[in-house]
């Protein structure tokens, strides 16, 4: 079967690939029978060989969700957000009680939104660094529900305040406190340059970061080009291998996370 490629474009105008593991887990569970595949998408040990990475999953459940495979869809839906659920609701716990259910629903709501997109390229990176997006999404989502929080306490009604003489409707004239300037860094900053990144020895984390967050290149011919390859003055196979390490390195702090 024949695997669709990828489209989104990075920031350098360089269409985004899957990593080779991805590409071969997703040629694996094209093989299986719908039995296997629903086993393999439960099992949540990295080190199993039936193992299937979270990018693989995206990519299934929207080739599913194409070939109107709704039983499947479904299923592998399930598999997938079970992996993700308790990372999501941790992240969301510093909001109010009263907010933290409809601020997961609307990640799970956000995330899916992206996946099922079968009209864009919106699901590509979801395929590439499935984490990154959806710290991203669950971070966009508590900064809503922060400011709308905040709003609400930070509203103080006229007639509350000692000594007011005025209307007794409270509608009538409120004092909004003075809106907070929003400090918050990225997602990837927040999450994986802060947590992740700690997972990876050195000098696989500076490459990887080179690579992923600053897009550099692994090589060019451009002698005038600064590539991680130079950088390090190693060969691109070498940053190569690094790169992967840096990659299983991460696989192995997100199973560790869920």
């Amino acid at each position: 079967m024949t695997i669709e490629p990828l489209t989104r474009r990075n920031l350098k105008g360089e269409v985004y690939e899957r990593l080779p593991h991805v590409l071969q887990q997703i040629e694996a569970a094209l093989a299986m029978d719908d039995p296997s595949l629903l086993r393999a998408a439960q099992i949540r040990d990295y080190h199993d060989p039936a193992f299937l990475t979270e990018e693989c999953l995206v990519y299934l459940i929207r080739r599913c969700y194409r070939e109107q495979q709704q039983v499947l869809v479904n299923a592998l839906s399930e598999a997938l957000w079970k992996r993700c659920a308790k990372q999501v609701n941790e992240k969301l716990q510093g909001l109010d009680p009263s907010l933290v259910d409809a601020a997961f629903q609307d990640v799970v709501i956000a995330l899916f939104d992206q996946i099922l997109d079968l009209t864009s390229d919106r699901g590509d990176f979801l395929q590439v660094r499935f984490w990154i997006v959806l710290q991203r999404l669950t971070i966009t989502v508590f900064q809503t529900y922060i400011r709308v929080d905040k709003q609400a306490v930070d509203e103080v009604t006229l007639s509350s305040l000692a000594g007011y003489d005025g209307p007794d409707d409270d509608d009538a004239v409120r004092t909004p406190r003075p809106a907070f300037a929003d400090p918050s860094p990225s997602a990837e900053e927040t999450i994986l340059l802060r947590e992740g990144l700690n997972a990876i020895p050195e000098p696989y984390r500076t490459a990887f970061v080179l690579h992923v967050y600053h897009d550099w290149q692994i090589e060019s011919n451009d002698p005038a080009v600064m590539t991680i390859s130079r950088h390090f003055q190693k060969t691109p196979r070498t940053i190569r291998n690094w790169l992967k390490r840096a990659e299983e390195a991460l696989a192995l702090w997100r199973q560790e996370m869920i």
